[in-house]
């Protein structure tokens, strides 16, 4: 066939392709080990030891650290029963030091109460503030002493620089050997303030390492996570071609008709019904899959009437009770306490043949719960942590609490209900 046989509106009957869904880059790896615990610029040799800049940063950081002492001693002192409040603040002036010494600290969180790494920190800081102080009390002073001591000795009743075992009035021999004292004391200075703040980088990166307990759960969680990313971008892409790339389709079809029609003159009511019922129904099969990503109601009404809405349309006999005063929830608790909601009512129906199911809100003043309640077959394991089911659905959620500092459980349910999901999520949580 030529190209002239082909129709000019043919082009519309083109089958599109939808393009998948990017995976999103979601790596389970976990960042290494920080690489060291010491500042660099170390020499051996004066002469390059003294010409490095990291070693009169370090010589700051000693004599903040002498003059901080008693002072935070004192406050550490008084603040006893504050000790998790005066170890917080320890590791961030700990991270201040390793910053300033040029240190990598890994990111770790501390505990919720009372983190026994950081008052093991504190304690080190304490130490090494008490060894600082000490070292510029003592090597300081003597540098400074045998500074002044050839400008001031003359003026001595007899005019004798007296040392333990020598004693001179000749000038030359007294600058002489006031300043090989000088020297010497400045470089004991030098080398022991690079020793204490050395010390106390390494004090703070040692306490803010993860242990392999702790390496091992972040890969775990991580890798649910990423499970959890790929399910819901396959969920996604399903819907979107199952749904709104079929009428999409046949809304392409339906204009090219139409515009065939008008071009032959003929009747355009029908093919522009069919036109108008095919963009309604992708737009609607849109807006169903933008709305299981965040829904509407949730947005617009708050996480009880969406609750409410989710279980009305859920296909159970079904209840929402309210305890405490309700307040607003920022967006992303919000959304994790409703998919609380439909992970509990989702088991219930697939896994659990219930018939009956209670969702509890309980707005508490530390935290917000809510707890799903089915009268179903019972809690049984599965992989994931899921209901007998095989997804990682239940997992996903804790995971996703946990990063909220929540927590859930799915435990056995007293008479009438046999299971009960919970979730509960901490207060003014971003």
């Amino acid at each position: 066939m030529g190209r002239t046989a082909v129709k000019w509106w043919s082009w519309l009957h083109r089958e599109p392709v939808l393009q998948p869904i990017q995976s999103l880059s979601m790596s389970t790896s976990v960042p290494s080990a920080p690489t060291r615990y010491w500042p660099s610029g170390f020499s051996a040799a004066p002469w390059r030891f003294l010409t490095r800049a990291p070693v009169w940063k370090a010589t700051v950081w000693t004599l903040l650290l002498a003059a901080l002492f008693i002072p935070c001693l004192v406050v550490a002192i008084v603040l006893l029963p504050w000790l998790p409040l005066s170890a917080r603040v320890a590791d961030l002036f700990g991270r201040a030091g390793a910053r300033w010494m040029a240190v990598a600290v890994p990111a770790r969180r501390a505990g919720r109460w009372f983190d026994w790494r950081q008052a093991m920190e504190l304690v080190a800081q304490l130490a090494l503030g008490f060894a600082a102080f000490i070292l510029a009390c003592s090597a300081g002073v003597l540098t400074v002493v045998t500074v002044v001591i050839p400008f001031t000795y003359q003026s001595s009743q007899d005019g004798n620089l007296d040392l333990v075992f020598w004693s001179t009035t000749w000038p030359p021999a007294v600058f002489a050997v006031c300043l090989s004292f000088a020297v010497i004391s400045a470089l004991l200075f030098l080398y022991l303030s690079w020793v204490i703040t050395g010390c106390s980088v390494a004090a703070t990166v040692a306490s803010n390492q993860n242990s392999e307990a702790e390496v091992a759960e972040l890969t775990r969680s991580r890798a649910v996570l990423a499970d959890a990313f790929t399910g819901e971008r396959l969920r996604i892409e399903r819907e979107l071609h199952d749904g709104a790339q079929q009428y999409l389709t046949a809304l392409q079809l339906n204009v090219a008709a139409l515009e065939l029609t008008a071009h032959n003159g003929g009747d355009l009511t029908v093919p522009m019904a069919e036109v108008k019922t095919n963009a309604r129904q992708s737009l609607d099969s849109l807006r169903t899959t933008v709305r299981g990503i965040y829904p509407q109601v949730l947005k617009d009404k708050g996480l009880v009437e969406a609750v409410r809405e989710l279980v009305a349309h859920s296909g159970i006999n079904g209840e929402v009770a309210v305890t405490g005063v309700p307040r607003d929830l920022t967006d992303t608790p919000a959304l994790l306490l409703y998919h609380c909601a439909a992970e509990g009512l989702t088991n219930a129906v697939k896994h659990g043949d219930a018939a009956n199911i209670l969702v509890t809100i309980d707005y508490r003043q530390d935290a917000t719960v809510v707890t799903v309640d089915d009268d179903g077959r019972g809690v049984s394991t599965g992989p994931a942590g899921s209901s007998g089911s095989k997804g990682t659905g239940i997992a996903g959620l804790r995971e996703r609490a946990a990063t909220l500092g929540g927590t859930v459980s799915l435990t056995p349910a007293t008479s009438p209900w046999t299971t009960r999901l919970a979730l509960s999520v901490e207060r003014n949580r971003p």
